[in-house]
């Protein structure tokens, strides 16, 4: 990766709401991409182009997009962004490995198990950490409702970087990201695992403000204290405040809502959210201590029925799931 002009095949696996706005930000700075994303969805952007919506207006690009990795010429220059959810990461990575088995693998997922399954098949994986408030609601319609569009930390996994990393950063920056390189990307990485947490509530309740802020509260100091028991060391992100958005302004959203991933998952009746790799990676290490994490537990619980029965955001209010976690009894 020392010469400067290498033209870098971007492969996007996973055309939602991380894929689809790096993807046209990317593409936009001059970065070949291809897009590999569900039918539906690949059809769309074939058809209209993929739909980008922004603060500061709406912009449609005509990327390539494919529905598996066998539609893929892979060369030398080629780089896999990972982008699907964790429950998607042994499938996919079967079926990329059926095709090509030299890639270099960038994991822009939530979660801290994607890298390992991904390092069974590939020597070269990198982790990402994507804070970036971006929304798939849509077949060929992304939104990003950040400028800058959103902050990344890379870094190759498990520990160090290298000339790729730099090039890769470069690239991204070129996007208008914010990006930072580091040598240790797991402490990120479990960090934002811990601001996850709170993702389930809201897509439970339909809310992220302060009537849950209790149960927020409560969901990431039980996580915490596990990771600590276990001598896991994380780096805490930085939350960002409630974000309301107009209808004008990004298209079909027109109130506040919590947008998550989890609620986004819910609310497009998929069948599957990624809390198992999120509240549920507290509950598994809470087992391997010899411990219970009865609020990650039940979260993680009611998600996934929630999920299993096509039902969307909302089953609970917040002073019902209070009840649920037994937090009504622990003073406010």
């Amino acid at each position: 990766m020392t010469e400067h002009n290498v033209k870098l095949q971007i492969v996007i696996y996973g055309a939602g709401a991380v894929g689809g706005v790096v993807g046209s930000l990317l593409s936009l700075s001059g970065t070949p991409v291809v897009l590999i994303g569900r039918p539906s969805n690949v059809k769309a952007i074939k058809e209209h182009g993929i739909l980008l919506i922004t603060p500061s207006g709406s912009f449609t690009f005509k990327l390539a997009a494919v529905t598996t990795p066998a539609q893929i010429e892979f060369g030398r220059h080629s780089v896999v962004f990972l982008c699907v959810k964790g429950q998607d990461t042994e499938r996919v990575i079967h079926d990329l490995y059926a095709v090509v088995q030299d890639v270099p693998i960038f994991c822009f997922q939530n979660g801290v198990r994607n890298e390992g399954i991904v390092s069974k098949y590939y020597p070269r994986v990198y982790g990402v950490m994507v804070k970036a408030g971006v929304v798939f609601m849509h077949d060929g319609e992304v939104i990003s409702r950040d400028d800058p569009p959103g902050h990344l930390v890379i870094g190759r996994y498990p520990k160090g970087k290298d000339e790729l990393v730099d090039f890769v950063a470069t690239k991204l920056r070129n996007a208008r990201f914010k990006v930072v390189v580091t040598p240790e990307i797991m402490p990120y990485k479990w960090g934002k695992l811990v601001l996850n947490l709170t993702n389930s509530i809201s897509a439970i309740t339909n809310s992220d403000g302060k009537e849950v802020s209790r149960i927020a509260a409560a969901v990431q100091n039980e996580g915490k204290e596990i990771l600590t028991q276990a001598q896991i060391r994380w780096i805490p992100i930085k939350e960002s405040p409630p974000r309301c958005t107009k209808s004008n302004e990004l298209g079909n959203i027109e109130f506040c809502t919590p947008l998550g991933s989890t609620w986004q998952s819910l609310t497009r009746r998929q069948g599957t959210v990624e809390t198992e790799f999120l509240n549920g990676e507290i509950v598994r290490i809470a087992k391997k201590l010899g411990k219970a994490a009865p609020i990650n537990e039940k979260l993680l619980l009611i998600t996934s029925e929630m999920a299993a029965n096509h039902e969307g955001p909302g089953k609970y209010t917040a002073d019902q799931l209070i009840q649920i976690l037994n937090l009504d009894r622990i003073p406010g």
